[in-house]
């Protein structure tokens, strides 16, 4: 007993100093407190106006990095605009936070995303409305925030500075949909025109959790669908009519596919070859021009019929020895509304996202914005594209 009660003793000991240890640290650790502010430096434009159709990025600065009690940790920044008579920032919605971060106290604002807030603070969404040649006064900070805790309650906003700047007309892109055309497409016409889209061309649609830029609409598009033996084309927007820009050259077969070439606006590198029938994905990227071809080894399902809300669609593929999985219409809609797409056996898809994403099988209503529209849906991606028409 009295051995057990030395040991315990001695443990107990070791203990005490083991908490005390504890206890001491955490006097000396820093607790991550929310500053109420930082100081953002006067730009070195300040005193000029920035063209920003002739500039990459504008850059600000803050006099130093926002102190969190000394909490170690990397912080993110990131860029917020208002218009001139909004200094205080008081006015929330009018507000517009730029998309690019960094972690540097000096943050390089891309041009294009400055002037697409000019847009947001003006209100102009159309191209005659932008007053060019004629500058605009703009409030900015930073915001900045510990990596990993990118909540509100975390937010430091810094001092507010302005800068002027000329605008030009810009506007969020739709990604940058590319077009299948050939013997086996659609209707087997080799249509190049816009016009041609879902008679005799078939569009790419979005890649699920693919990422676009928001201006340029470049990334990775996709198809899947049924192949017939035969050659085609993939046009490029720029090469509508003169064929002088998408991919062409290579062969696809059970093993994928390979020799794709870039036409840009150069000699014409042949036209695709698929050597064997049978259903494949395409993954196009618009940046790179690079093309990836896999067999698709998923479930098909044969539809006979499609609707998009209340209205018929019309199959795309309608080439001898095709099989149709791609739906079009043009469809007018007087006001807001929401709707799926419907198969002729009741099978549904839907989604929150609009004007283009993946649909899923039951899936929620597209809320649909009125106007009129050139829809496209392809019924084994789930893929949908609102297209509008102006």
């Amino acid at each position: 007993m009295k051995k057990i009660g030395l040991w315990t003793m001695s443990l107990l000991a070791v203990g005490a100093v083991a908490l005390t240890s504890c206890d001491a640290d955490r006097d000396d650790n820093p607790v991550l407190t929310v500053p109420s502010s930082f100081n953002l430096l006067k730009p070195d434009m300040a005193d000029n106006v920035i063209d920003l159709a002739n500039t990459t990025s504008v850059e600000v600065q803050a006099e130093a990095a926002p102190d969190f009690g000394g909490f170690p940790t990397e912080t993110t920044y990131w860029m917020q605009v208002t218009g001139e008579d909004n200094k205080d920032f008081s006015k929330k919605d009018e507000i517009y936070s730029l998309s690019t971060t960094s972690n540097s106290t000096t943050y390089n604002a891309p041009a294009k995303e400055v002037d697409y807030c000019v847009m947001q603070v003006k209100g102009w969404d159309d191209a005659s409305k932008v007053e060019y040649g004629k500058p605009v006064t703009l409030n900015v900070r930073l915001v900045a925030c510990p990596k990993n805790l990118n909540d509100s309650a975390h937010y430091v906003y810094s001092t507010a500075q302005q800068i002027k700047v000329y605008p030009y007309f810009i506007k969020e892109s739709l990604p940058d949909f590319w077009y299948l055309t050939g013997g086996m497409i659609a209707d087997g016409g080799w249509g190049n025109d816009i016009a041609k889209v879902g008679t005799s061309m078939i569009p790419m649609y979005v890649k699920k959790g693919a990422e676009y830029d928001k201006f340029t609409g470049a990334g990775v598009v996709e198809y899947t669908g049924y192949f017939a033996q035969g050659t085609f084309k993939i046009i490029a927007p720029a090469g509508l009519s003169n064929w002088n820009y998408g991919m062409c050259g290579g062969t696809i077969n059970s093993a994928g596919g390979s020799g794709f070439a870039y036409r840009d606006g150069g000699d014409d590198p042949g036209n695709i070859t698929v050597e064997e029938a049978g259903f494949y994905t395409l993954d196009l990227n618009t940046t790179e021009h690079t093309l990836n071809v896999s067999p698709y080894k998923g479930d098909v399902k044969d539809y006979t019929a499609m609707k998009v809300g209340d209205n018929d669609m019309a199959p795309v593929t309608t080439v001898a020895g095709g099989k149709n999985h791609d739906w079009y219409a043009t469809v007018t809609f007087a006001a807001d509304t929401e709707l799926t797409f419907t198969a002729g056996d009741g099978t549904t898809w839907g989604s929150a996202v609009f004007p283009c994403a993946i649909a899923n099988v039951g899936g929620s209503k597209i809320p649909v914005a009125k106007g009129t529209y050139k829809v496209y849906f392809n019924d084994i991606m789930g893929a949908y594209s609102f297209v509008e028409q102006k």
